[in-house]
């Protein structure tokens, strides 16, 4: 059989380690899923366009770089959502999508009627996609599809943000020449990197109570260890963003914790007392606008390819090699001796189940099997203080905070980690993505998924009005009750035949061994009182 567009593609795909096609198949983009199986990439069917969207997020995020494939317009409209927090959190998702044809597009130009799935406008996607990705572009022949293929992944993989690529819908069995070479996946030093690290290294050797934050690029671009090596070499404190949470083993001298302001006390106090806070990696959610709007004087950031020194302009500079030029400055002199790191103690399972006792069970039962992935909801902070176990045992959606993420990126994760997905949710998050069991079942996969029933948006309540949890009279806002599921019913018509509800500490415990013992996706519904707060915002 002649190589043809759709072989071009996968081939590419497979050439940076991808071996799974994310999606719901659609006439447009169906070549591609035909052509999938003999590439040596498995096609997964999602339950819906936006779990593709958050289950390509969650491989990415693990194996380096994902692929999703939906329906022009119905489905790539249904999966912003996804890709924008790919996008803000710096997750390399390949979009490809089948696009109009010239007679499509014709059609549409001369005489108003629509092709499939059309808004009317013919280049929908592409424009919506342009303000989601880091590259959006269409190839129209064979022969563009190369040029349009190869610059986008390389995109993908140098800047580590999704990228659209629209491909007209009857070439995909077109002839095309197979790849040749290797695409570029690092961006070349600007030249400016060592004259920035010794800058940087100076004024961490001048300071009094230096501090480096580790943001969730230092992840993405496979940083970890040379930053590990730089901490030691310079014997500064140190702390990760949210994000970031297990891109370093959580341990050793200097460690003060997660820093998730404005409730993980530990590292908000160390990072507000240190006279120089060096941001390796950084993504700045909403909750870091007082420290970096009012601490410019005492801040250097190294992010998106950008240095800001302090009040200086932004320069460029490539990250890799300013990480490689700053361990090579601190090795010129001794470390500072560094405060060690307090190792947290873990309670015994007494009493009724709380928020508190879930994560104090969920933490004992931690071990460096599980790749822990909260969601965004009440029990996020207490997420930060979960004791990860190794490298890369930690994944969320902190930044963008699109509530649902968890449980499908889950799906992701469990082809591209080699640990086991312990989603940890609230149950107004699961409402929005709850289908992605089917997917689990479907194909065998193992995810453990932890929901916390309250009946509440419990995080929303506690923004709008945190009275209600300590204040019996006060009632819940009437848009934050939620529809009361039978989560274990839901589950097994699904197909999830592990799936039980607890209400105290150690039927949580046995719950989870029981989970670990089998090999089968499982459902915990952990009840508490709706009034409950967890023990970092109580």
């Amino acid at each position: 059989m002649a190589f043809t567009v759709a072989d071009y593609v996968l081939k590419r795909l497979t050439q940076q380690r991808v071996d799974t096609l994310f999606g719901v198949p659609a006439a447009y983009c169906a070549g591609l899923f035909d052509a999938a199986g003999r590439n040596g990439v498995k096609p997964i069917v999602t339950a819906s366009d936006l779990e593709a969207g958050y289950a390509a997020d969650g491989y990415a995020r693990t194996k380096g770089l994902g692929v999703v494939a939906v329906a022009n317009g119905a489905g790539t409209l249904s999966m912003v959502n996804a890709i924008a927090g790919a996008f803000v959190e710096r997750s390399p998702v390949v979009i490809v999508n089948g696009g109009p044809n010239a007679a499509n597009l014709a059609n549409l130009r001369d005489f108003d009627v629509l092709f499939s799935h059309s808004t009317g406008q013919p280049d929908h996607d592409l424009s919506t996609y342009r303000l989601v990705t880091a590259s959006a572009t269409r190839a129209g022949t064979a022969a563009a599809v190369p040029g349009v293929v190869d610059a986008a992944i390389a995109t993908a993989v140098q800047r580590k943000r999704p990228v659209y690529i629209e491909i007209n819908r009857d070439i995909w069995t077109a002839p095309c020449p197979a790849p040749s070479g290797s695409l570029p996946v690092t961006e070349p030093p600007v030249g400016s990197e060592e004259q920035l690290a010794g800058t940087i290294v100076g004024l961490v050797r001048a300071a009094t109570s230096p501090l480096v934050l580790v943001g969730i690029e230092i992840q993405r671009h496979g940083l970890a260890d040379k930053v590990a090596d730089l901490i030691a070499r310079l014997g500064v404190r140190w702390s990760v963003q949210l994000p970031a949470k297990g891109v370093l083993p959580e341990q050793g001298d200097g460690w003060v914790g997660v820093y998730a302001p404005p409730h993980s006390l530990p590292a908000v106090n160390a990072i507000a007392q240190a006279d120089l806070l060096v941001m390796l990696g950084c993504v700045f959610p909403s909750s870091y606008a007082t420290l970096i709007r009012t601490g410019t004087n005492r801040i250097i950031t190294a992010y998106d390819g950008k240095v800001k020194i302090k009040n200086a302009a932004k320069q460029s500079a490539q990250l890799d090699t300013l990480v490689t030029a700053l361990v090579t400055e601190a090795a010129k002199a001794a470390p500072r001796p560094v405060p060690a790191a307090v190792d947290p103690v873990t309670p015994t399972a007494v009493g009724p189940l709380t928020y508190r006792q879930v994560f104090e069970r969920i933490g004992a039962a931690l071990d460096p099997s599980w790749l822990v992935i909260p969601d965004t909801f009440l029990g996020i902070h207490s997420a930060a203080n979960l004791p990860i176990k190794g490298r890369d045992g930690f994944l969320c959606g902190a930044v963008w905070a699109s509530i649902g993420h968890s449980v499908a990126a889950a799906v992701g994760a469990s082809f591209g980690s080699t640990r086991r997905p312990l989603v940890i949710c609230g149950d107004g998050g699961f409402h929005m993505t709850a289908q992605a069991l089917s997917t689990m079942v479907r194909y065998a996969r193992n995810p453990v998924v932890v929901v916390i029933d309250n009946g509440i948006y419990a995080f929303e309540q506690f923004l709008l009005d945190a009275d209600y949890f300590s204040d019996p009279a006060t009632q819940p806002k009437p848009y934050v009750v939620l529809n009361r599921w039978d989560f274990v019913k839901f589950a097994n018509g699904l197909g999830v035949q592990s799936a039980q509800s607890v209400t105290t500490a150690a039927a949580l415990d046995q719950a989870l061994a029981t989970a670990k013992a089998s090999n089968a996706p499982a459902l915990i519904v952990a009840k508490v009182n709706s009034r409950d707060l967890p023990a970092e915002l109580g």
